[in-house]
C-alpha cells in the first residue's frame, strides 16, 4: 500500500497504542493528596490511597475515615506530525472523568483494616475519519486512478475495577507491616474498521472492507506487601507489588476481509469470529521505596520505583486461518515488557494551621517493547506501531482543613513526546527513513473530600462484631 490509503490505515491503527497507556505504570494516581504529589507517597501516604501505595501506612492514620474523590476530570490532547514525510499533522482533544478511589478504615480485633473500591483504569476511545480522494495514485488494493472514499474507525475500551481489603499491624514503636489484597475485573475490547470504495473505468464500483477486533476478559488478584519504619528524622516505606494472579480468562478475535467489484477472480470474502480463545494477562513484580522527610512544618516526599520486565507471551492464542495466500495466516498477539525505573519528588508546604500546598513531579517510562495491540495485518505482515511514550507528571494543589473534614483541590499535568521509528514500509516512496512524531498533554482537575462523619457509626458496628 502507498500514499494516502496507507496513511489513513496507519493513522488509526496507531491510535490503539497511543491511548492504551498500559505500559506506563504511573499514568494514573489515586487519592486526594496522593494525586497532587504525583504518587510519590510510598513512605508518606496519609489518605485512603495507602491501600494502593503502602498498606503498612494504615497504622499511621489517627482516625477512622470515609474518603473519596468527589470530582476529578481530565482534558487530554495529542498531536501526530510528519505523518507523510512532510509537515502534515493531525490532533485530537478529549475531556472525561479520572479513575478514582473510595474507601474507609476501621479497627477490628485490636488491629487496623481498610477497604477500598478503585477504578484502576478507564479508556473509551471512538475515532472516525472519512477521506475523499480524486485521481488518487495507484493502490495495492485497486489499480485504478479514480474518485475514491475511505472510511476508517477505531474503538478501544478498557475497564479495570479493583475491590480490596487492607490489614496492617505495628510490630513495635517504629516498624509497621501491612498487606492489601485486590480483586480485579478487567475487560478490554479493540476494533478497527476500514471501508474503501472507488469508481472503476466501466462506471462500476469496487469495494474493500477490512475489520479486525478482539475482546479480553480477566478476573484475578493483586497483592501488595508493605512496610513502614520511623527513623528519628524521617519515615521510610517499602511496597512490593506481587505479579498478577489470574483466576479466570476469556478471549475473542474477529477478522473480516472483503473485496468486490473488480472482477470475479480478485473478489474475496473472508469472515472469522473465534470465541473462547485461550487468553493471558500478565502484570510483573514491582518494588517501590519512598521517604517522608519533615522540613520544619513542611514535608518532602521522595520515591523510587522499579518494575520488572516480562518475557514475550501471547495475550490471545489465535488459530491460523485462510486469507487467500499459499499458507495459512498466523496472527501473533504477543506482548513483551522491559524493566523500568521511575523516580519523583513532592513537597508539601505548610502555609497555616489549616492550609497546606503541594507541588510535585514524577517520571513515567513506558515498558512496552512489543505491543499486543499491534495485531493488524498489512500485506500478510505486521505493523510495529510501538511509540514508547515516556511521560512526566507534575502536580500542584491545596489542602484545606475544615471543621467537618478536609477539601483537597488542585491540578496535574502530564506531557511527553516520542516517535515511531520502526515501520515495515516507508510512508512515502523515499530512500530516507521517515519518522512520525507524537506529542501528548493531559490536565487533571481534582476536588477531593475526606469526611470523618462515619466514625461513630463504624465504632458501633465493630463493637457488635467483637
Amino acid at each position: 500500500m502507498q500514499g494516502k490509503f496507507y496513511f489513513t490505515l496507519l493513522l488509526f491503527f496507531l491510535c490503539s497504542n497511543i491511548f492504551s497507556q498500559q505500559g506506563n505504570y504511573k499514568f494514573n494516581n489515586y487519592g486526594n493528596s496522593s494525586m497532587l504529589l504525583s504518587g510519590n507517597v510510598t513512605g508518606s501516604v496519609e489518605d485512603i490511597a495507602l491501600t494502593y501505595y503502602n498498606p503498612a501506612r494504615l497504622t499511621e492514620l489517627q482516625s477512622t475515615k470515609f474518603a473519596f474523590n468527589a470530582q476529578a476530570y481530565q482534558a487530554s490532547s495529542y498531536k501526530l506530525s510528519n505523518l507523510s514525510g512532510d509537515q502534515s499533522s493531525i490532533s485530537d482533544n478529549n475531556f472525561d472523568g479520572v479513575p478514582s478511589i473510595a474507601g474507609g478504615t476501621f479497627n477490628l480485633f485490636g488491629t487496623r483494616f481498610a477497604y477500598a473500591v478503585l477504578s484502576k483504569s478507564r479508556v473509551n476511545i471512538d475515532l472516525n475519519y472519512t477521506s475523499n480522494f480524486e485521481n488518487n495514485e495507484p493502490l495495492d488494493v485497486f489499480d485504478f486512478m479514480n474518485e475514491s472514499t475511505t472510511k476508517t474507525s477505531l474503538n478501544n475500551k478498557i475497564k479495570d475495577d479493583w475491590l480490596g481489603l487492607t490489614w496492617a499491624k505495628k510490630i513495635n514503636e517504629k516498624l509497621s507491616l501491612g498487606i492489601s489484597g485486590f480483586a480485579s475485573i478487567y475487560k478490554e475490547s479493540n476494533s478497527t474498521h476500514l471501508n474503501f470504495v472507488e469508481k472503476i473505468p466501466n462506471d462500476g464500483i469496487a469495494f474493500y472492507n477490512s475489520s479486525v477486533g478482539f475482546k479480553q476478559e480477566s478476573y484475578g488478584l493483586f497483592f501488595k506487601l508493605g512496610a513502614n519504619y520511623q527513623f528519628s528524622k524521617f519515615e521510610l516505606g517499602l511496597n512490593m507489588n506481587l505479579p498478577y494472579l489470574e483466576i479466570y480468562n476469556k478471549g475473542k478475535y474477529n477478522y473480516t476481509n472483503i473485496i468486490a467489484g473488480v472482477n470475479p477472480e480478485n473478489d474475496k470474502f473472508y469472515d472469522y469470529n473465534f470465541k473462547d480463545l485461550e487468553s493471558d494477562r500478565k502484570v510483573p513484580l514491582g518494588i517501590s521505596i519512598g521517604a517522608g522527610v519533615p522540613v520544619k512544618k513542611s514535608k518532602l516526599h521522595l520515591n523510587l520505583d522499579y518494575i520488572f520486565g516480562l518475557n514475550a507471551y501471547n495475550r490471545l492464542t489465535i488459530p491460523q486461518f485462510e486469507t487467500g495466500n499459499e499458507v495459512l495466516t498466523t496472527v501473533l498477539f504477543e506482548e513483551k515488557r522491559n524493566g523500568v525505573f521511575n523516580f519523583g519528588a513532592g513537597f508539601e508546604i505548610f502555609m497555616t494551621e489549616k492550609i497546606s500546598s503541594f507541588i510535585s513531579f514524577s517520571t513515567d517510562l513506558n515498558s512496552i517493547e512489543n505491543n499486543a495491540n499491534d495485531f493488524i495485518l498489512f500485506d500478510n505482515g505486521e505493523l510495529n506501531n510501538n511509540f514508547n511514550e515516556n511521560l512526566i507528571h507534575f502536580g500542584l494543589g491545596i489542602d484545606s482543613k475544615l471543621k467537618w473534614g478536609n477539601i483537597v483541590f488542585g491540578t496535574t499535568l502530564t506531557n511527553g513526546s516520542s516517535r515511531l521509528n520502526n515501520v515495515n514500509k516507508p510512508l512515502i516512496d523515499s530512500n530516507t527513513k521517515q519518522y512520525i512524531n507524537l506529542k501528548y498533554n493531559r490536565w487533571q482537575f481534582i476536588i477531593g473530600i475526606e469526611i470523618p462523619f462515619l466514625n461513630d457509626k463504624l465504632k458501633e458496628v465493630t463493637k457488635k462484631l467483637i
